[in-house]
């Protein structure tokens, strides 16, 4: 009975291991604008200005499991221009393959001034900046560690 308890308990370790060993995880920077809209009465979406984003990404995932995490600073203007709000974002999300449970979690804070980096002030169309050198991704992502890190 020890016996088979042992080998058991030794066989679900060694899956644990192997699966923790096939985990994945990547990390996208991104430094970016994105148009924004708001669905009308009649189901339509249309624009109502742009946002200025510089975020963090991070997709883990597992034999077993698939997890989210994005940072971000989002810039809001509308659509002449003018600026309205800065929401800094840190949102989680994990699910398990094993029992299909997810769980996630969000934390939003609002300032009033705008707070994204590398975005050209007249940027108001779709735009991605694309080729950042190592160095400004770092830049980047500190940048929105100093920010997300005061989110709790």
């Amino acid at each position: 009975m020890k016996r088979n308890l042992l080998m058991t308990t030794l066989l679900v370790l060694t899956v644990l291991l192997l699966s923790a060993c096939t985990t994945e995880r990547f990390q996208h920077i991104e430094v970016f604008v994105a148009e924004t809209s708001e669905q009308n009465e009649d189901g339509f979406y249309e624009p109502t200005g742009y946002k200025k984003i510089n975020a963090i990404t991070t997709v883990e995932e597992g034999e077993h499991h698939v997890a989210t995490d994005v940072k971000a600073i989002e810039d809001f203007f509308d659509t002449d221009g003018n600026y309205l709000k800065t929401e800094i974002i840190h949102s989680a999300f994990s699910r398990s393959k094993v029992t299909n449970t997810e769980d996630g979690d969000e934390h939003k804070k609002e300032l009033q001034e705008p707070a994204t980096i590398l975005i050209p002030a007249e940027a108001r169309d779709p735009f991605h900046l694309e080729k950042m050198t190592e160095e400004e991704r770092e830049r980047v992502k500190q940048h929105v560690l100093s920010f997300t890190d005061t989110l709790g």
